[in-house]
């Protein structure tokens, strides 16, 4: 149980801060006039493999729901047009339907790369330098 969590939480915590990290990227690319809502899930996954020793699925889906999560309230708080709606959360997401299609395929890709570098183990060699005694 402990090797388990001690394989799997390092992953998760790294994920959780990537995301805020590529929170403030966003936030400092828009106020330039650029637009990037696929950075949040994409650093979420890539610091959550980094940050990995093993690969795992349940990490990625966990990674997943974080990388969505992360990048709709960075679209609702940065880049959201409250020209139709109150300015609430679930507002946004109630009128989420009427936004571009090229915003929600970049949300759509960072929620997948939230998914595909998470589940991943990015330097898997990390595993080669382990003595025998620390197997268990």
């Amino acid at each position: 149980m402990r090797k388990g969590l001690v394989e799997f939480v390092p992953g998760l915590v790294g994920g959780a801060l990537g995301g805020l990290l590529g929170y403030s990227i966003v936030s400092w690319i828009s106020r330039q006039g650029y637009y990037a809502p696929v950075i949040p899930g994409a650093l979420t996954g890539l610091a959550c493999g980094f940050f990995s020793c093993v690969s795992s699925n349940l990490r990625g889906f966990l990674c997943t729901i974080l990388a969505a999560s992360i990048g709709l309230f960075s679209q609702w708080k940065v880049l959201m047009r409250r020209v139709e709606t109150d300015g609430s959360f679930l507002d946004f997401l109630a009128h989420l339907h009427t936004e571009e299609p090229i915003p929600l395929i970049m949300l759509g890709l960072g929620t997948f790369l939230g998914y595909w570098w998470g589940r991943e183990a990015t330097f898997p060699w990390r595993n080669r330098f382990r003595t025998p005694g620390d197997a268990d």
